[in-house]
């Protein structure tokens, strides 16, 4: 059984998203769960002593795949393999950047967004500091355009408040320090795993997206973390995805909704955080925009104006 398993689990979540940085308790199916920004918390446990099972295992996870020939320890988003381009058309691996300027408010079009797909309430307020804005602002992943015309996709830098650590039970322990990302809200009863993988070949059961990424449920994804095969450190973890009907995205794109790219692995997991804590960390909106130039860099740049 999925973690979100009822409407109200989902209310409760998108509640959740509107003030992020509350701390509040709420029901996860019928699990209860402690929400918090909570990564440094459950480190702070382990250095204090006050260490939980579900560390413990987090720990003999990691030693097991040290010590497994052809995984690697260390994610990939070290490396210097970090570009972006802009495409015309949308497949698996595309990478959807919400255009500022249809999405914040004074814009007719922005009255027609989409902005529930993605849990706002509605325009953007263009007053907000640009690194929150860009932070606000939807990045979507393409994981599978279907044969019906529709696809399916998860939304990025997006938390739920969640540590899997924070969900009571035995179902999440093998990655207890790993946020729970809001995906999208369709499927909202599923958890699914975005990972980082090694050689040609996607990890059995999952779908390669592009070189080196691929898709799978939760399902399938545990007993491959738990195995070493792939590593809950080089993954993302999300609660529902994101469903474009067959002719919606398409409608979307003509109405100027979104910017269309593709982005290497190592943008894509890259490590960030408010700048507050991390000076010269950039939102993922800002760094794609950047890197694709042109007319993209030309909509960044308009976007933070004097404090680009």
């Amino acid at each position: 059984r999925g973690p979100m398993g009822d409407s109200a689990s989902l209310l409760s979540l998108l509640v959740l998203l509107a003030t992020p940085h509350a701390a509040s308790a709420f029901r996860v199916g019928s699990t209860p769960v402690v929400a918090r920004r909570a990564e440094s918390r459950a480190l702070a446990r382990a250095a204090d002593g006050d260490e939980s099972d579900a560390l413990e295992a987090f720990r003999r996870q990691l030693q097991n795949q040290m010590s497994t020939p052809g995984v690697s320890s260390v994610s990939s988003t070290g490396s210097d393999d970090l570009w972006a381009s802009p495409q015309d058309a949308v497949d698996a691996g595309t990478v959807l950047l919400a255009d500022h300027t249809t999405w914040c408010d004074g814009s007719k079009e922005s009255k027609r967004a989409p902005f529930e797909q993605f849990a706002l309430r509605g325009p953007l307020p263009r007053d907000l500091p640009p690194d929150t804005l860009a932070r606000v602002l939807p990045v979507v992943f393409i994981v599978e355009k279907r044969s019906d015309g529709s696809h399916v996709a998860l939304l990025l830098e997006r938390r739920t408040g969640i540590l899997l650590g924070d969900i009571k039970g035995d179902e999440y322990a093998v990655a207890p320090i790993n946020p729970l990302w809001f995906g999208g809200s369709a499927t909202r009863d599923k958890v699914e795993v975005l990972t980082q993988h090694d050689g040609p070949a996607a990890p059995e059961g999952f779908v390669a997206v592009q070189p080196g990424v691929s898709f799978g449920p939760w399902e399938t994804a545990r007993p491959l973390i738990e195995a070493g095969k792939i590593m809950a450190t080089r993954s993302f973890i999300f609660a529902g995805k994101t469903v474009f009907k067959k002719g919606v995205l398409e409608e979307q794109i003509d109405g100027g909704y979104w910017k269309i790219a593709r982005v290497s692995r190592d943008v894509l997991f890259k490590e960030r955080s408010e700048p507050s804590s991390r000076p010269g960390s950039k939102p993922l909106w800002r760094e794609t925009m950047e890197l694709c130039d042109g007319d993209y860099l030309e909509c960044c740049k308009s976007l933070y104006g004097e404090d680009f």
